[in-house]
Order: C-alpha cells, then sequence, then structure tokens
C-alpha cells in the first residue's frame, strides 16, 4: 500500500543523480588515466611505487595496472544504472584503497583545523555516494529495473 509520502519516480530520479555523478567521476578519472601522456603504462609505472607501501609487488602491479580499466567499467556501469549494487560495493572498495593509499586516514579526512570547512576528502565524499548506491540499489530510472524488473521485497512493501 502506498502512504502518498514516497515518491517512486523522486526517489528514482535522486538514485539516477547520485549514480550519475559518481559513475561520470569515475569514468572521467579513468578515461583521463588512458588520454594521458603515455596512456594507462605510464600512470601505473608512476603510482606502482606508492601501491608498493601497501601491497606486495606482484598484487601491487596488477592493481596499478587494472585501477584505469575499473573505473571506466564501474563508471559506465553506474551511469546506465546496470549491475548496480555489485558496482556501489566495488567502488566503495577501491575509493577506500584511494584513501588508504593517499594518507591513511589523512585520505579520508583534514584533521587540520585550519582547514575544518573542508573537513572530507573526495574519497571519503565518493565513497559514501557508492555507499548510497549500494544500500538504496538501482531506483527506478536504470538498466537494472528495466531487464531485470523489482525485487520481490519491494512489490511485497507496496
Amino acid at each position: 500500500m502506498k502512504n502518498g509520502k514516497s515518491c517512486e519516480a523522486c526517489s528514482g530520479l535522486g538514485l539516477l543523480l547520485v549514480r550519475g555523478l559518481l559513475g561520470s567521476v569515475l569514468l572521467l578519472a579513468g578515461y583521463q588515466k588512458f588520454t594521458a601522456p603515455g596512456g594507462a603504462q605510464v600512470w601505473a609505472t608512476d603510482h606502482l611505487s606508492q601501491a608498493q607501501g601497501y601491497l606486495p609487488a606482484s598484487l601491487a602491479n596488477l592493481y596499478v595496472h587494472g585501477v584505469p580499466y575499473a573505473e571506466v567499467a564501474l563508471g559506465g556501469l553506474l551511469v546506465v544504472g546496470l549491475l548496480t549494487r555489485a558496482s556501489g560495493l566495488v567502488a566503495a572498495l577501491l575509493l577506500t584503497s584511494f584513501g588508504i593509499g593517499s594518507g591513511g586516514v589523512h585520505g579520508f579526512f583534514k584533521t587540520d583545523y585550519a582547514f575544518a570547512s573542508q573537513l572530507f576528502q573526495a574519497p571519503f565524499v565518493y565513497g559514501v555516494l557508492a555507499l548510497v548506491v549500494l544500500f538504496a540499489g538501482p531506483g527506478a530510472i536504470s538498466l537494472d529495473r528495466l531487464l531485470f524488473g523489482r525485487r520481490t521485497a519491494a512489490r511485497e512493501r507496496d
């Protein structure tokens, strides 16, 4: 039974905006790595030593070479709303690794009081958006809804 306070189209539009923002940021970040001088190979070489500080050498090599492809793939999936929950989970994990790699706690928060108005760093903000996508799902305006329909639990709730 609908309660009049919920608007499926409104929540669908909100989730589309969240997916679109997060997906476009990831898509453009991956695209930038491919179109930079030297391409993704140079980016991976430049960031390999940083990744080796957190991962074994062979795993770090796979990680830095896979990041551009993962960003483009996740960004595309999020924008169109396909495999949304899985994409949200992987995006949250990827952004968590970015935050850890860019300074541990300082990769997520600025702890200097001089920057109190800029408390949250980009990996934290986009990671929260990825968690919203993971827990809220694709919404009404998505390929997931078009291809797979509504979930059974959502039908029972209405």
